[in-house]
């Protein structure tokens, strides 16, 4: 639709007025004749508003005389209209021209790339990646291959599933998809132990397959070996195998916080005042004389505007308007209860985010020690009941060595 619109603006058109009976019988005979009409408008029942080509408006005298309609002209738009009102100033149309110019000039480059469906991975990776690819900001559009950039893209990112490139206008929307990287596990055909991850105590063992070094009720501690691969007998000799267990253990987390009794409380007294800056691709334009600030202190706030046509075309030119709130600030207390209870649920959650999927929290204790009459220290220890067994490959002695898919082929 912007594209349109600029096309009609630079070949020009009017908004006119079309009176009469028979205005139905007006716009099919303009229809029929190829003369194009948009953004009607009906005023009352024998008038219509609508916009028209130069050309098409040239056609519409024969229409309106069998019609019986009359047309006037409300409003004219375009280039061809301000080419004829600044004829004579020629330095005017010369600077409407160099502008032109570089708007189309400005507009032939990529100034915005926005990224969609990244949780995981850094933007500032991604844009580096990009770039290496071929794709930054101020890259020209012309020529660009958005084929190549994504095969390389999904080589040089192993997190990538699938990645989409877009460009629309001055923008390149970036779609990626994250894979989830499964766990590493040993193939069953490998033989191998069962160690522990973290420190804690047995609470629950289901062996499958292997030859258990612990017992539920034992401490252990991260390494530890719990349910061995290597089975020695008399009769059949070392065998390994693929040990195969699930192992939940008590485990313990511990945080400690340093808390204030006192915060600072802002209070805005309604004095504010603002500094604007241009930017323009990587330089800055101060648009105001004096650089001080007259408040003590001050929160501030930012708003920036692009300099855009329409939604997709986005220029790199932005007004940055910088606002400063003067603000008192005063002192309060926070009861000792409320102090202990903010830091243990903040670092609850800390916990909680560090714990993998399927853990249960079972205890959590806290206590506080006073460091001065301004600041305590809270302590927090979470005990919870989570998987602890992981898998790791046996490596073997040169030696002959029977295994379990052996041993079962032989029997």
């Amino acid at each position: 639709m912007l594209l349109v619109n600029l096309f009609s603006y630079f070949k020009g058109y009017v908004t006119i007025l079309v009176e009469g009976y028979f205005i139905e019988k007006f716009i099919n005979i303009c229809t029929r004749r190829q003369i194009y009409l948009w953004d009607i408008k009906k005023i009352n029942s024998c008038a219509v508003k609508m916009k028209v080509s130069i050309k098409g408006f040239k056609a519409l005298k024969p229409v309106a005389h069998k019609t019986k309609c009359r047309v006037k002209i409300l409003y004219k738009k375009g280039t061809p209209f301000i080419m004829h009102r600044y004829r004579k100033r020629k330095t005017f149309m010369l600077g409407v021209l160099l502008f032109c110019a570089l708007l189309w000039y400005l507009t032939s480059f990529i100034w915005i790339i926005d990224i969609s469906g990244n949780n995981d991975i850094k933007r500032e990776e991604i844009l580096t990646l990009l770039e290496q690819s071929g794709l930054k900001v101020g890259s020209l559009k012309m020529g660009l291959d958005t084929d190549h950039i994504e095969n390389e893209m999904m080589i040089r990112l192993n997190q990538l599933s699938w990645i989409g490139i877009d460009i629309k206008g001055t923008k390149a929307v970036i779609d990626i998809k994250l894979r989830r990287m499964p766990p590493k596990i040993v193939e069953k055909h490998i033989p191998c132990n069962i160690i522990a991850t973290k420190d804690g105590v047995i609470r629950s063992m289901i062996v499958k397959s292997g030859q258990p070094m612990v017992k539920i009720g034992d401490t252990v501690s991260k390494g530890q070996l719990l349910v061995s691969g290597i089975m020695d007998s008399k009769v059949q000799g070392i065998r390994y195998s693929h040990s195969v267990a699930s192992v939940k253990a008590r485990t313990w987390y511990e945080r400690s916080k340093e808390v204030p009794l006192k915060r600072s409380k802002r209070i805005k007294t309604g004095n504010k005042m603002e500094k604007n800056v241009l930017k323009i691709l990587d330089k800055q334009i101060n648009l105001y004389l004096n650089s001080s600030i007259p408040y003590a202190n001050y929160d501030k706030m930012t708003y920036s505007r692009e300099l855009t046509l329409g939604k997709e075309y986005v220029l790199p030119v932005t007004l940055e308007t910088n606002v400063y709130e003067e603000v008192l600030i005063e002192e309060e207390n926070i009861s000792l209860d409320d102090a202990v209870s903010q830091a243990v649920n903040s670092m609850n959650e800390e916990i909680r985010n560090e714990l993998d999927e399927g853990t249960e929290l079972v205890d959590r204790q806290s206590d506080h020690i006073f460091i001065d009459e301004n600041n305590i220290v809270v302590k927090l220890t979470v005990e919870a009941v989570e998987e602890i067994a992981i898998q790791e490959e046996i490596i073997k002695s040169d030696q002959e060595i029977v295994t379990d898919e052996q041993e079962s082929i032989k029997n």
